[in-house]
């Protein structure tokens, strides 16, 4: 292809170079753009994927419908799931019409653009999926938030200094919490959630059993609706759409673009230097090549930017760095790839799952208004005037259990009792869905270089871009473990109830949870990890990576909280290289200043994340504010 045109957004915008160019519209490229758009940086950010919402990735489970029927939400995940990798399958279909087309060579497999004829399925991650729109998985995802624990799950940034390495977790913990609107409270007063949390506290009083954090807010006390936060305006991208003009101790915002239907293609690099310079980024119009077709080199583009952020996810961020010529790609020499860790040491959840009826006595507790609450006695009653039939003394739209019991190192998974949409557990219409309680155990998987994804050279996803292939298998340092986490979910999922006909306790397929991590994993030698404890790329002056794939260590608990600290860092650090112009060669690993994050805990300043603001109902299409 010909040397590309300049991307019509310069001209749009009147800027030659982007300060910084984000591939990626989840919770973490919204992060980077977040904290750099007011100081006066100009960002552009590419997904590839629509906007789906009037809010731009705003948490689909929002819409009134769903909060009122849970089980129709495991219908949208189901949709906006892409499978990554599935191997090929015979062709033979045993009890076909005789007239229909049969393959000349019944020994042959089909291979389409959905099927890998390099995916083994012993060693395929087969449940692992991406989100192609924008805000990615945080418009359906669980919106739970944990912190990792020291010791197990929580990589290390300072290995010589302990106190620094907990005062930086802390800190980023904090803020990271402020911008998503983590809370543990939005669930006090459910008539269930009280019932298991109780429950199970009496059963295990020493291991901590709390509320799952989760980042949503209740929008009215005592309402039964939650607004599910996402990485939508009332969480990371606050205002950055509505209030363009904004300025901030004195400091005009910078401009922000997101171009939606956009395939980040390739990165452009200059390797002429002692470190290797990106210039620009190669872009595909998706939304013009359905009139000129993928090859028309009118729908292809260049970006150029000062610095890029890849936050793509676990796999579609190696992919495009794979794409690029970086690393990772089938018979490409790791020794002279520019990231020759590319994709390794992945790492993944094991899960187990079950659902559970409530037992007869616990429902007749919550019944029993003896030393109960007010607000319990009240909304019972109410229940009880309204629905004199009911056989359930819970009122109908009683919010839901969201119950944690955190990993530990005597026992190292990461527990959820809960009632929530997933792309599988849907419960059957016989069920009474005020009785259903989920059980999920999520386990953890050493980091071994001998797990990976790689991306093919002659095969490629429904996007044109490199097929990624899995080479995972389970590591026996965890193995052993998972047998022990099936028999403490099925013990403590025994404490609340009876399981649910068709929901017994069960293994889940790998990949499952979408918590991959590891492969752009964070390290201190080059020669095990992608890039540094500021998420800068090793070997490269301007690259950063951002998401799952940067986490390190094995974990067992939902990662996105984690990532979102260590996208602040980064943020950080790639401010002040673009600030020195990347002639700087410091590379001293340093705690980040509490002034980058300062305004997340000042409720004065004008950026401080105002979850809470609930906007003007829209009635009127069209209506944007």
């Amino acid at each position: 292809m010909s040397e590309l045109a300049d991307h019509p957004v310069h001209a749009e915008t009147g800027i030659s170079q982007f300060d910084v160019v984000i591939a990626g519209s989840g919770p973490i490229g919204a992060t980077y753009a977040r904290t750099l758009i007011d100081r006066g940086l100009n960002i552009l950010m590419v997904e590839i994927g629509d906007q789906e919402s009037r809010i731009p990735g705003s948490h689909k489970k929002n819409e009134v419908g769903y909060q009122k029927d849970m089980d129709k939400f495991v219908r949208v995940i189901q949709g906006a799931l892409d499978i990554w990798s599935t191997p090929t399958s015979t062709t033979v279909i045993p009890d076909l019409g005789p007239s229909a087309w049969r393959a000349s060579d019944p020994e042959k497999m089909f291979n389409n653009s959905k099927r890998n004829p390099y995916q083994a399925e012993y060693n395929n991650i087969g449940g692992a999926a991406i989100t192609r729109n924008v805000g990615g998985m945080s418009t359906h995802w669980t919106c739970a938030t944990p912190e990792f624990l020291k010791g197990l799950e929580r990589p290390v940034l300072f290995p010589t200094n302990e106190k620094d390495d907990d005062d930086e977790w802390a800190n980023l913990y904090a803020a990271a919490k402020s911008l998503i609107g983590t809370s543990e409270n939005e669930f006090t007063h459910s008539i269930r959630h009280n019932a298991v949390l109780t429950t199970l506290q009496k059963a295990y009083p020493d291991r901590n059993v709390k509320a799952l954090p989760l980042a949503c807010h209740r929008l009215v006390e005592n309402s039964p609706y939650v607004q599910w936060h996402g990485a939508d305006n009332a969480s990371v991208y606050g205002d950055m759409f509505t209030k363009p003009e904004k300025s901030r101790d004195g400091v005009p915002r910078g401009v922000f673009r997101l171009l939606t239907n956009t395939r980040a293609s390739k990165l452009v690099a200059d390797t002429t230097g002692d470190k290797v310079t990106l210039t620009h980024l190669e872009v595909q119009d998706l939304l013009a090549s359905r009139y000129r077709g993928d090859d028309d080199p009118e729908t292809h583009f260049k970006i150029s930017g000062k610095a890029f952020v890849v936050a793509c996810g676990a796999i579609a961020t190696p992919q495009l760095l794979a794409a690029s010529g970086f690393g990772g790609r089938r018979d490409q020499s790791r020794e002279q790839s520019l990231i020759p860790n590319l994709g390794r040491y992945l790492t993944e959840q094991p899960m187990t799952f079950c659902q559970v009826i409530m037992n007869q006595h616990l429902v007749d507790w919550a019944g029993d208004l003896d030393g109960k609450p007010q607000w319990w006695q009240k909304a019972l009653n109410e229940h009880r005037a309204r629905n004199p039939n009911d056989p359930m003394p819970i009122p109908t739209h009683d919010p839901e259990p969201n119950v944690t019991i955190p990993c530990s190192k005597e026992r190292p998974w990461h527990a959820q009792i809960h009632r929530d949409a997933f792309s599988y557990g849907e419960a059957g219409s016989r069920v009474e869905p005020r009785t259903i309680v989920d059980f999920r155990f999520f386990g953890l998987q050493a980091a071994e270089e001998s797990n990976y994804v790689l991306f093919e050279n002659d095969v490629f996803d429904i996007y044109g871009m490199p097929q990624p292939t899995f080479h995972y298998l389970p590591t026996p340092e965890y193995a052993d473990q998972t047998a022990a986490m099936m028999a403490d979910m099925t013990a403590v999922a025994s404490k609340v109830g009876s399981f649910l006909p068709g929901a017994s306790p069960t293994f889940l397929v790998p990949g499952l949870g979408q918590h991959i991590g590891g492969t752009t994993r964070l390290g201190i030698d080059a020669k095990t990890s992608v890039a540094d404890f500021n998420s800068k790329v090793h070997g490269f002056n301007n690259l950063f990576v951002g998401g799952n794939g940067v986490i390190p260590t094995a974990f067992a608990g939902n990662p996105t909280l984690t990532a979102m600290a260590l996208a602040l860092r980064g943020s950080y650090k790639l401010f002040i290289d673009l600030k020195h112009e990347f002639k700087s060669n410091d590379v001293v690993m340093r705690p980040t200043p509490e002034g980058w994050y300062a305004w997340l805990f000042n409720e004065e300043d004008t950026n401080f994340p105002r979850h809470r603001y609930l906007r003007t109902p829209h009635h009127v299409v069209g209506q944007t504010e």
